[in-house]
């Protein structure tokens, strides 16, 4: 495969670029590098490290114990758990052996939780005491009968701790009589007793390796199909844009905080920056100020996260006091960052010597993970930035094929190696997703609102799934969102549509710095602003003040519970 020369490559050796993308397992990809890293640290968690070599052969040992209770290549394997040793060990082994992993939030409600492993038919599922009660009322719709192995955080802690955490917060579980459960520590010895070898590792890239789950707009998410070869490729984009060439990322330390059943936290956390030989040291909980200790305790230099983290990271004590030179890389994803808060954590990392700048990404689920990146080294503004190398983006207008001219809003198609093989059993909405353009190239439609100046860089609007409508007027509650959160004293904020007998009308609901502040001075100056920069259909009619937004599990602000909210109060 042949390079063109980017923007990227112009500030790379050209010893940095891999000549083609990997067709083989994920799993394989993680061995090739252990072979060059083996006594590296590859995992820490609560300060006890796993080499690369050590993490292998454990690995090795949950594959053997997935072939002993009856899982085959070609099955799925639901995996609901926090980041852990055994969660990203498990989430490999059934790559080895060929099967597909089946990735779920652990905060979906019951009955989400039943349709998604039923709905793959799932051989087991891996999952923790402290979730089990998710599963514990739930009778399972024949032929889905999965075995469930259940682990405990304790069983991944340094010896002089273990006793502490299993008397503090581990719980005893009562298994549902009709489920068939099995202890992670008997789940391994049955592979102990395997007596025959794992079979060859024959995964090629055109394998499914993951069913993730797309947000959604209305009902379930959907599952998305992710081969082998999107995992490995995102290995290759990444380590082409890094800050360092890839000969110095072996032993970085990355922040392992993002989900695993997010692209984000699977792929760019996880399997891309330990296949640069990084050291991941893994959170298994998003707490911010936890976080922000860890961050400046072990000088971890690569941090991504959402800007729920920043926000906090801005506004500590450690930020403002501490010598910040170790942080290499600070990117943000998963949810619109503020250029507010962007410019105040880059006047920090500038004062505390730090050569990072805050930068952001742009991607989702169905292209696995970051799709474009505003350059280390040319960054513009309020963008997302330019495709990573070997990608493609066009701004089309919504409904069509037509690209729009430079600085006007259209939706985001893009073409990448990372791309879904299509939705899970559901061909109708993989069509409207994936379409042939005149090209010849099969792009992915987003849904999602940008425009691109003449440069290449992308300016991202809105989620096509937040638009409002107000009197036939697109509504963007992204651009009012920015107006707001300039004005001194909010901290952040979310702006809804609200239904009522007059129609739609817009809320604004504010996080200020603190509830003691004068509010109505700042509600006036809110709606002052907005008079200024927002058309006159797309003002607030409201603002309300909360002393905290409500959050998902990623960290975003949950636009879908404050709309629900302000609507239920009209």
């Amino acid at each position: 495969m042949s390079r063109i020369r980017t923007i990227w490559s112009d500030n790379h050796s050209e010893d940095n670029f891999i000549s083609e993308y990997p067709d083989f397992s994920a799993f394989a990809y993680l061995k090739q590098t252990a072979e060059k890293y083996p006594n590296n640290t590859a995992v820490e968690f609560q300060n006890k490290e796993t080499s690369f070599v050590e993490m292998i052969g454990q690995i090795e040992d949950i594959a053997k114990s997935l072939l002993a209770i009856g899982v085959k290549k070609g099955d799925y394997v639901t995996v609901m758990a926090p980041n852990t040793p055994q969660a990203i060990f498990t989430i490999y082994a059934i790559n080895r052996i060929g099967a597909i992993v089946n990735m779920i939030n652990p905060l979906l409600s019951v009955n989400e939780v039943k349709t998604f492993v039923e709905n793959v038919n799932s051989t087991a599922i891996l999952t923790f005491d402290l979730l089990y009660h998710k599963f514990a009322g739930i009778s399972w719709t024949a032929p889905c009968n999965p075995t469930m192995i259940i682990a405990h955080i304790s069983d991944a802690l340094p010896e002089q701790i273990k006793s502490v955490y299993k008397s503090n917060n581990e719980q005893e579980i009562t298994p549902n009589p009709a489920h068939k459960v099995i202890d992670w520590n008997d789940f391994l010895r049955e592979g102990a007793k395997l007596s025959k070898d794992l079979p060859a590792d024959d995964g090629k890239g055109e394998d499914d390796a993951a069913i993730l789950y797309s947000g959604g707009t209305t009902g379930l998410p959907k599952g998305v199909i992710i081969q082998n070869k999107s995992f490995n490729a995102m290995v290759v984009q990444t380590g082409e844009v890094m800050p360092h060439d890839l000969k110095d990322m072996p032993g970085k330390k990355v922040l392992g905080l993002m989900p695993l059943f997010h692209g984000f936290g699977l792929v760019m956390c996880i399997h891309v920056m330990i296949n640069l030989g990084c050291h991941i040291i893994l959170v298994p909980k998003f707490d911010p100020l936890a976080c922000i200790d860890l961050i400046f305790k072990k000088k971890i230099g690569y941090v991504y996260a959402v800007p729920a983290l920043y926000e906090a990271m801005s506004r500590s004590e450690e930020i403002e006091t501490n010598d910040l030179s170790f942080l290499e890389l600070v990117a943000v994803s998963g949810d619109k960052c503020s250029q507010k808060l962007m410019d105040r954590m880059n006047k920090y990392l500038e004062k505390g010597g730090s050569p990072a700048r805050m930068t952001e990404a742009w991607g989702l689920t169905e292209s696995l993970s970051a799709v474009t990146l505003n350059p280390f080294f040319n960054q513009k503004k309020g963008s997302c930035g330019i495709p990573l190398s070997g990608n493609e983006i066009k701004i089309v207008r919504p409904g069509t094929h037509e690209e729009v001219p430079f600085g006007e809003d259209g939706e985001i198609c893009a073409t990448t190696p990372t791309l879904m093989r299509g939705y899970y059993h559901n061909e109708e909405e993989t069509a409207l997703a994936l379409q042939k353009h005149p090209d010849g190239k099969t792009w992915l439609h987003t849904g999602d609102i940008a425009y691109m100046d003449e440069d290449g860089y992308i300016y991202f609007r809105q989620r096509d799934s937040k638009m409002v409508i107000i009197n036939g007027f697109n509504v963007y509650p992204i651009q009012i969102e920015e107006v707001i959160n300039r004005c001194e004293g909010v901290a952040v904020s979310c702006v809804v549509g609200v239904e009522s007998r007059a129609g739609t009308h817009i809320v604004a609901v504010v996080q200020p710095l603190s509830m003691d502040m004068d509010l109505d001075d700042l509600q006036k100056r809110i709606l002052e602003s907005c008079k200024l920069e927002v058309a006159e259909y797309a003002q607030p009619r409201k603002v309300v003040f909360q002393e905290a937004l409500p959050r998902t599990a990623l960290g975003k602000i949950n636009f879908k519970q404050i709309t629900a909210d302000m609507n239920k109060k009209g």
